[in-house]
């Protein structure tokens, strides 16, 4: 434990406190001000750190100072700030120098935007600083993420400071996500600078009484192998509790909180110890498809908190949105104190992963012992579309990424998961037969119908593991409005229980599945389930008595043994590699040693990655166990970013993992294979000189005609020397757009099927069949034209005029101008894919296409900067910045495409 003495400060920190709070606005209070030493590239740099607090919401501001000592407030220029909320996290480390009166110990503070190192003195002025952080943090456990104070700093002048890269400092343990046995739970809240470092220790895996030698690593190897101990034998020093947790859902149709909620959210007279309430089509606005605010988030964050349970007192614990998805969790505050490690993270399955009509978010944290993830999700719409709600879940279950761990963690990772959201899984009979069983009740006959009943039910990978209670209730979807009367539009849907709660991981008991039909405002009636859920507390005498006979054993076994695996293959061969199509490959490291081995995929020499863009190696870092085995998923998949190197000849399927193991020696893996050549990540140049399909093309002619200048090469008096005005696979694409879809709704916005886009692929590859199948979704064609699009070599405006059409963007006359002045190739392609664009929104009543959303989406397509110049432009500059930069430039790029959409120009 670090020993704190009680001494007065070594500069005029009281008196800078109150020059601090000069700089600042009327509504901001400057708690706590700190003289320290920020390192920057290994440099100490003088600097004083104040708690500022303005109206309940907290931030760390970090001032650097024109003179030492600080005289006048003119002298102080904020450099950067922090937020004090749910993301924060605080690390410590031993004194650096302990020849000095007051050694400073380095405080890591770091969010998902700043990353922070400082040296703090160990004197009283510190201990309150941390006492001040601590109690804000304690204060906004429940509460949204701070954003005033980014306004503040520009208030302030910040100065032009380098972004450094945020990273999770300190490996959690991954095996079966037991994320906070590394600690042991403090429920205290003392605002004692003691207490304060120990709640940062605890962070860091340090034992009380422990003192961390300069350079030692927050977490090290030893310490993983004792957690993965701890896991093993967690039943014998913790102690089953029930927790209550009601999840609610309900798709709200864009609408507003017009009605109480309390007959939704208040179902029993136990107010519950957690709250997870999931929202779909929040907001059907089309700029909520692509901006960020909406109004209707605040109607509902503010109906929701107003009907928690009247009989306890809650904190929020965390809110995250997608477009018109939105999950709230609430916990009792009696909880706050024993809740740790909370993330969220969003999964878009809309249309490319760009348009967040639909998706998936989840919010997870660690309550004792135990780790809980919530997921609220809307998949995709439509009776027949069944196959691409499954591929949604498989989206959202496997990208599902919570970055606040080091390798992220993921859904499966986690002890209890509860899915809720608008599943949109329909019920396959008649309309007739579906109304005569809800009339008679016949909920279980109903079921035998049901499209995710069905799908669980077959053993599929669909939602497996996962358990829902028998819905006796009514369908909740579709109502006409304001009603409890089924659709009776046109299109006259068939009822369906569209809306489900399922939970998956061992200790849950359903207490109770219902529907709300009292609630009217939307086309979906509400529905809520609660449920007792079994959360392993932690006793502190028995959690010693076990981490103490750990260590012993770990001492005996360290000093008798060196770590050693064995591998069932090193060279992988992946044959037939297609665009967007995974393969997938296991490799079993077996431990075949006498410890725990701890194994890592590193990183090559002057490599920013273990592995190439395309290749990737789940899990890629573990802890085994002696005598097991771990099974390590390889997996090739080349998609937009990697494709075009590929085609080019740039890069070829080749690579080397790079197996490390602590205290051991490293392992190779081979891994190579062949790439099927498409037409999806070729250049506008290529393209239109090849006569037949790509993969008819010798591989040296595609080579060749892929290098920059070979249209200047041509020769069209030769026999098939001539040029088509667009690629051919551009054409048909739109071709079979405009003859199915100008008057089809949700274009561009609704998401194709995977296995469709993968045959589309395939027909403009190869040429069979000659045209796209009349069978073929519109939705999976719209999405593979703008796959395509995005996939270019060289966008359709090349990158070297991206930053002149930015520049061009108010003014049409020079628009058309940039536009006259593009190699020919790249001009006809724009002018095709405008005057198509066109043709959709002379068809707008029937499609509900507009012109705002048009040219935003694809002015962020066919308008792209070069990588290069992106990378260097975020490394550059702040993240107020950045944001205010990508803000305007979307703004220009739809402005740009706004001309040539608004009127028909023969550029």
């Amino acid at each position: 434990m670090f020993y704190v003495p009680s001494s007065t400060s070594p500069s005029p920190v009281m008196e800078t406190a109150k020059l601090v709070q000069k700089k600042l606005g009327q509504e901001e209070v400057c708690l706590q001000c700190v003289e320290c030493s920020r390192i920057v590239e290994g440099k100490r740099l003088v600097r004083f750190a104040a708690v500022v607090e303005r109206k309940e919401e907290y931030g760390i501001f970090i001032f650097m100072s024109s003179r030492i000592p600080c005289l006048q407030s003119s002298d102080l220029e904020l450099e950067t700030a922090i937020a004090v909320d749910s993301s924060l996290r605080c690390h410590a480390e031993a004194p650096t120098r302990q020849d000095k009166p007051h050694p400073e110990f380095v405080l890591r503070l770091q969010s998902a935007d700043v990353n922070l190192v400082l040296e703090m003195p160990q004197v009283e002025n510190t201990q309150m600083f941390l006492a001040e952080v601590k109690r804000a943090q304690d204060y906004v456990a429940s509460s949204s993420q701070s954003t005033w104070y980014q306004d503040d700093m520009a208030a302030l002048s910040l100065s032009d400071t380098t972004a450094q890269k945020s990273s999770t400092l300190g490996s959690k343990n991954r095996s079966q996500s037991r994320d906070s046995l590394d600690k042991i739970v403090n429920s205290s809240r003392s605002e004692d600078l003691t207490d304060s470092m120990e709640a940062i220790q605890g962070q860091l895996g340090i034992s009380s009484g422990a003192e961390l030698p300069v350079g030692t690593k927050p977490v090290s190897s030893r310490e993983k192998f004792v957690r993965q101990f701890l896991c093993n034998r967690e039943d014998e020093f913790t102690d089953l509790r029930n927790f209550r947790v009601f999840c609610g859902t309900w798709n709200v149709n864009g609408q507003s909180p017009a009605e109480a909620l309390h007959k939704w959210m208040v179902v029993d007279n136990e107010p519950p110890d957690i709250y997870a309430i999931g929202f779909q089509e929040l907001d059907l606005r089309k700029e909520a498809f692509i901006f960020s605010d909406s109004p209707k988030e605040t109607e509902w964050q503010t109906a929701v908190k107003s009907y928690l349970h009247p009989k306890a007192k809650y904190r929020k614990v965390k809110s995250i949105r997608l477009v018109g998805v939105l999950l709230i969790v609430y916990i009792q505050e009696k909880h706050v104190p024993h809740i740790n490690f909370i993330d969220a993270d969003s999964v878009p399955t809309g249309i490319m992963g760009f348009v967040g009509n639909k998706g998936g978010v989840s919010v997870r944290f660690t309550l004792h012992s135990t780790s809980l993830c919530f997921v609220n999700s809307h998949l995709a719409a439509h009776q027949e579309e069944y196959e691409r709600r499954n591929q949604d879940y498989r989206d959202i279950e496997t990208k599902t990424k919570f970055k606040q761990f080091e390798p992220p963690l993921e859904l499966s990772e986690h002890d209890v998961v509860f899915w809720i959201g608008d599943l949109n899984y329909r019920i396959d009979m008649c309309i007739d037969d579906v109304k005569s069983r809800i009339q008679k009740q016949k909920y279980k006959q109903l079921l035998e119908g049901d499209q995710l009943y069905r799908q669980m039910k077959a053993n599929s990978d669909v939602f497996k593991g996962y358990e829902e209670g028998l819905p006796l209730f009514d369908p909740t979807y579709k109502f006409d409005a304001g009603s409890d009367v089924y659709d009776t539009s046109e299109k006259s849907r068939v009822p369906a229980w569209c809306d489900r709660i399922l939970w998956r991981g061992p200790g849950v008991q359903q207490l109770r599945y219902d529907s709300h039909p009292q609630l009217k405002v939307s086309d979906h009636k509400p529905v809520s389930s609660l449920f007792n859920v079994g959360v392993r507390v932690i006793d502190q005498k028995r959690y010693k008595r076990v981490y103490e006979d750990i260590m012993k054993k770990l001492d005996r076994l360290e000093n008798d043994y060196l770590p050693q695996i064995k591998l069932d293959k090193t060279e992988l061969v992946f044959e037939n590699v297609k665009f967007i199509e995974p393969q997938t490959q296991v490799v079993t490291i077996a431990n075949i040693g006498q410890v725990p081995v701890e194994f890592e995929f590193i990183n090559k020499l002057d490599d920013q990655s273990y592995c190439r863009p395309w290749l990737k190696a789940t899990p890629h870092k573990s802890i085994i166990l002696a005598g097991a085995c771990c099974e390590v998923q390889v997996e090739v998949y080349v998609e937009k970013n990697s494709a075009a190197r590929l085609n080019c000849g740039e890069e070829n399927l080749e690579d080397i993992l790079v197996l490390h193991l602590t205290g051991g020696k490293d392992s190779f893996i081979t891994v190579s294979g062949n790439y099927l050549i498409s037409s999806f990540g070729s250049s506008i140049e290529a393209l239109v000189q090849m006569h037949g399909p790509i993969r008819e093309v010798p591989v040296a002619s595609l080579i060749e005609i892929e290098q920059p200048g070979s249209l200047s090469r041509v020769d069209i008096t030769q026999d098939g020397g001539r040029l088509y005005m667009v690629p051919k696979e551009i054409w048909k694409l739109v071709d079979f757009l405009h003859k199915y879809g100008l008057d089809k709704k949700d274009l561009f916005q609704q998401p194709g099927r995977t296995s469709e886009i993968q045959l589309i692929r395939d027909c403009l590859d190869t040429g069979l069949p000659e045209q796209i199948s009349e069978t073929m979704s519109v939705h999976s064609v719209a999405e593979s034209f703008l796959l395509f699009l995005e996939c270019l070599a060289q966008p359709v405006l090349p990158c070297e005029v991206y930053s002149q059409a930015l520049a061009s963007s108010n003014n049409l006359l020079l628009s058309k101008q940039l536009v006259s002045r593009l190699p020919d190739c790249h001009k006809n392609v724009f002018l095709y894919v405008c005057a198509f664009l066109r043709e959709l929104l002379q068809n707008g009543e029937q499609n509900g296409l507009d012109i705002k959303f048009l040219s935003t989406i694809f002015g962020e397509i066919l308008l792209r900067p070069a990588p290069s110049t992106s990378l260097a432009r975020s490394s550059e500059a702040s993240l107020k910045e950045r944001k205010s930069k990508i803000r305007e430039e979307e703004a220009k790029k739809a402005a740009f495409m706004y001309h040539f959409l608004s009127q028909d120009i023969d550029a």
